[in-house]
């Protein structure tokens, strides 16, 4: 008796659907970072004082309290993109979580001048790898699902303004309630919570197939942007000191030189050919003027508030309340006015808003010190307009980045961002500052003198507006002409 085989049965399962749509994790996550980041740019500027007094720390010791964050987060953003590209997304993400955590803690209890300086030195290089890699995870994660993109981008860039808005009202309530400490020392917990999320839910995202780190060419980028962002942050003592100038000469020299060479590589850590897309290169200069705006609105009010108004840390932190609520209000209706409007209206729309805010304040500081309930006001109106002007921005820039590039693509946004901050610190505080002087030298009462460097630091900002609004008009006709 013969046995009768059967041929085996194999069962194929239909191929998979694509996904629709990606999880908001990734959002959630790179969000609170981001918001964390510009928390911690301006928390500290209300907490000089304190820190003065408790650490016996001069002028310049406090000066460097900020800005050697804003030296090391700006000069290492390019850096900080390209590692996000090599070593995986995920992998930089938490490298500078755990970066941005142990100086944070190193802040908080820094008992000398020297070690809190050096401390927010090493929070700057975590915040750039930090900031880089989280735009690249967004990028990367929901670039497929152009309708997720526009919404992640949107509450990736709005959170970054609340956080720095807030970080303004968040300083003074700590130094009044608690102490300078923790301001820094907030950030531990927070962060604890991101890094332990990050593990569970982030996808490895592994980096690109053959990308390197090209170091050398890293370093020289660095110093270059390193040069850009000292120069700008001392030409805050004063527009007639010669090392800012030479600094400023050096860096545009080097980076000159990087960018003819990167033109001719097959992998560049600065992406030029993005440079060659009208959307990404009017987006990047958009976002110069609208962190020029943004920071330099942010010293002018602090500033006039205190000085002009007589307002303690507090009482300037709660009115600007007003500014933040604005920013929160306007960023959770863009999402919804995107898809009736656009985003080049919604960001023209912003140019709008904040130049009348910004005319406001102007005609409101015209003569004598001004009512501060106008001003209070006027800068509420002012913060509606943040949003609308980063998010439609980010959202420009982003869509030419390819996947393989996410990280340097994302990292030199926000090289424009940051320098836009040093910018607009540079250009402000020392006209502010000059007009101050010379009206008290004039016989002028201290209040009405900081008023007249108010107002003339807004005319500045007036000026920085209507070249947003070419911007605006420029991206317009780019969207018109894609569509």
């Amino acid at each position: 008796m013969t046995e009768k085989t059967h041929p085996e049965v194999t069962t194929t399962s239909p191929p998979a659907s694509p996904p629709t749509k990606a999880p908001w994790s990734a959002l959630a996550i790179a969000g609170i970072a981001q918001m964390l980041i510009m928390l911690d740019s301006t928390i500290v500027n209300v907490a000089l004082p304190s820190i003065g007094r408790d650490l016996q720390a001069d002028a310049v010791s406090l000066q460097w309290t900020i800005s050697g964050y804003v030296l090391t987060y700006g000069a290492l953003l390019l850096f900080g993109g390209r590692l996000a590209d090599t070593i995986g997304r995920r992998n930089a993400f938490l490298v500078g979580l755990v970066v941005f955590g142990v100086a944070s803690l190193a802040c908080g209890v820094a008992g000398n001048e020297a070690t809190l300086v050096a401390a927010r030195l090493g929070q700057g290089v975590g915040a750039a790898v930090l900031s880089a890699s989280a735009l690249s995870i967004i990028v990367a994660t929901y670039g497929r699902f152009p309708s997720q993109l526009n919404t992640a981008l949107t509450v990736w860039s709005g959170l970054g303004v609340i956080g720095a808005t807030v970080g303004v009202i968040l300083g003074g309530l700590i130094v009044e309630s608690l102490s300078w400490r923790w301001a820094f020392l907030i950030n531990i917990p927070i962060l604890l919570g991101v890094l332990v999320a990050a593990l569970a839910l982030l996808a490895p995202m592994r980096g690109a197939d053959g990308t390197k780190m090209r170091v050398p060419t890293a370093l020289v980028a660095t110093l270059g942007i390193g040069l850009l962002c000292f120069g700008f942050i001392q030409l805050q003592e004063g527009l007639g000191e010669p090392w800012p100038w030479f600094a400023l000469v050096v860096s545009v020299v080097l980076i000159t030189l990087l960018v003819r060479h990167q033109n001719r590589v097959a992998d560049p850590l600065l992406p030029v050919f993005l440079l060659r897309d009208r959307a990404y290169a009017w987006a990047g200069f958009g976002l110069v003027l609208a962190a020029t705006l943004m920071l330099g609105a942010l010293y002018l009010a602090s500033n006039h508030l205190q000085n002009a108004h007589a307002m303690t840390p507090l009482e300037t932190g709660l009115a600007l309340l007003p500014l933040c609520l604005g920013s929160l209000i306007s960023a959770f209706a863009i999402p919804g006015l995107a898809g009736r409007i656009g985003m080049a209206r919604i960001y023209l729309l912003g140019v709008l808003v904040q130049l009348a805010s910004i005319a406001v304040i102007v005609i409101a500081t015209a003569s004598g010190i001004g009512d501060a309930t106008v001003v209070i006001a006027a800068l509420a109106v002012f913060g509606l307009g943040l949003p609308t002007m980063f998010v439609p921005l980010y959202t420009f820039g982003s869509a030419p980045i390819p996947e393989t590039h996410a990280g340097v693509g994302s990292g030199l946004l926000n090289t424009f961002n940051e320098a836009g901050a040093g910018v607009g610190l540079a250009i402000v505080a020392p006209i502010s500052t000059a007009v101050i002087a010379a009206r008290v030298g004039t016989g002028d009462v201290a209040a009405e003198a900081a008023a007249a460097g108010t107002h003339a630091g807004f005319w500045v900002l007036a000026v920085v507006s209507l070249l947003t609004g070419v911007t605006a008009i420029a991206l317009s006709r780019i969207s018109r002409a894609n569509a």
